[in-house]
């Protein structure tokens, strides 16, 4: 796998200071050797190992992140140097992909696939749905978490998957990117296309470089059915959703856009099995199976949200949110995050169960990170749901004054964390936290 200029087996220098989803903090003038370019699929994150001379370091970063490292920027963080042949895997030098034939884009060529899926593997060039309206009618399904993209037309209908392959023209001088339809079984065609039409905003800001299993995008969502004559319907239907959405939760949204109501197909591919995810999600209930329910209400779910809101409907979801909180397994406590970050009203006694466990976190220093400590991600965790939940008493205010004296000898980016934590909770009056 390449990123960028990023290639295996070869010495980089990082050119800039950066800190990645995890809070790596990595500084302008460090080397080391690329070991392992990867791309996680569910979670939609860039996997990058570097072997330094302190010892490995596994570098996160969000696919879809508009700042940092990220896809078609690795140029401006990282100087590519010499090959180095490793004990395991042996240099290749890699060749770049002849770019395809770019055939004319006529009216024609896509009206004729009004209807229907063109074959596997047709070019669509930089277009994303298979038809020959204006590619501003044009929209991505909402995702999944797959490999695979969905977009449809809000004027004709058209849906498409499709698949990208392309060069940055880095290494070629032959810069290229096009879209290659990948033809699905009718029946799961018919299936995917009752999902919602989004229109995410990537560039909304957040608090600090986080896990993308945390990160909320501003979103708008279109019912399947949507279709819109002209783009002056099109802006109307806009701002006409947005007004609606502004005060609704995801799962509202979901609930209220989606056409799905049958069961997947047995034969949808492995790079959409998410949609499937998604239909078994908004099938549970309060009374579902508890190992469901935690199952699907785990970050890096599609369905996490859907799942966390039948558990917050549960008699015992405070106990639920305590036992993940503090369990020893990261899944676990992503899972108690996710149920009580829309926890409203807030129940009283999570205040001090949430002081009670930043008091118990390690200050033991992470070996690949200076300066770091080993409980960097949980500080995080905790800290972005007493922000989400406006928790502003005076014991929270004091612990987190507290915590930020005491990393300031540990941890540079939890205490930039702690400062737009309190920055937030003592700018905004000063909420009912407890039942607001």
């Amino acid at each position: 796998m390449t990123i960028d200029n990023l290639r295996t087996d070869h010495r980089v220098t990082v050119l800039h200071d950066f800190v990645d989803a995890k809070g790596v903090r990595m500084r302008s003038g460090e080397t080391g050797i690329l070991l392992g370019l990867s791309l996680d699929q569910l979670r939609m994150e860039i996997h990058i190992v570097i072997e330094r001379a302190t010892g490995k370091v596994d570098l996160v970063f969000p696919l879809r992140a508009q700042t940092g490292p990220r896809n078609g920027h690795m140029t401006e963080y990282f100087e590519m140097g010499d090959a180095v042949e490793t004990a395991s895997v042996s240099v290749t030098t890699p060749v770049a992909p002849s770019p395809p034939i770019e055939p004319e884009r006529t009216q024609a060529f896509l009206r004729s696939y009004a209807g229907k899926q063109p074959p596997n593997d047709t070019s669509l060039g930089e277009r994303r749905v298979a038809c020959d309206c204006d590619p501003a009618f044009h929209r991505e399904l909402m995702s999944a978490r797959g490999s695979l993209a969905v977009s449809a037309c809000l004027s004709c209908g058209t849906v498409t998957c499709s698949r990208s392959v392309g060069d940055d023209g880095r290494f070629t001088g032959d810069s290229w990117q096009e879209n290659l339809v990948v033809a699905l079984p009718d029946p799961v065609h018919r299936w995917i296309s009752n999902w919602p039409r989004v229109k995410v905003d990537y560039t909304a800001n957040h608090r600090w470089p986080m896990s993308a299993d945390f990160v909320r995008y501003p979103t708008l969502y279109y019912p399947a059915d949507t279709r819109c004559k002209d783009l002056a319907q099109l802006a109307d239907l806009e701002t006409r959703l947005t007004r609606e959405q502004s005060t609704q939760s995801a799962i509202a949204k979901l609930r209220a856009t989606h056409r799905v109501n049958s069961a997947p197909p047995s034969d949808v591919p492995e790079q959409l099995c998410g949609y499937a995810m998604l239909w078994q999600a908004l099938q549970l209930r309060p009374r579902s199976d508890l190992a469901d329910l935690l199952h699907h209400a785990q970050p890096r779910s599609p369905g996490c949200e859907l799942a966390a809101e039948a558990l917050r409907q549960r008699s015992d979801v405070f106990d639920l949110i305590v036992s993940s909180l503090r369990s020893a397994d990261d899944t676990r406590r992503g899972v108690g995050f996710m149920i009580a970050r829309d926890l409203r009203p807030v129940d009283p006694r999570l205040e001090g169960v949430l002081i009670e466990l930043m008091n118990s976190f390690s200050f033991d220093p992470l070996p690949d990170v200076a300066p770091g400590i080993v409980s960097r991600v949980r500080f995080q965790m905790i800290f972005l749901l007493v922000a989400e939940l406006r928790i502003a008493t005076p014991e929270m205010l004091a612990t987190l004054r507290t915590l930020l004296r005491k990393l300031a000898r540990h941890d540079h980016f939890l205490v930039d964390c702690v400062r737009i934590v309190l920055r937030e909770l003592t700018a905004a009056p000063s909420p009912a936290s407890h039942g607001a």
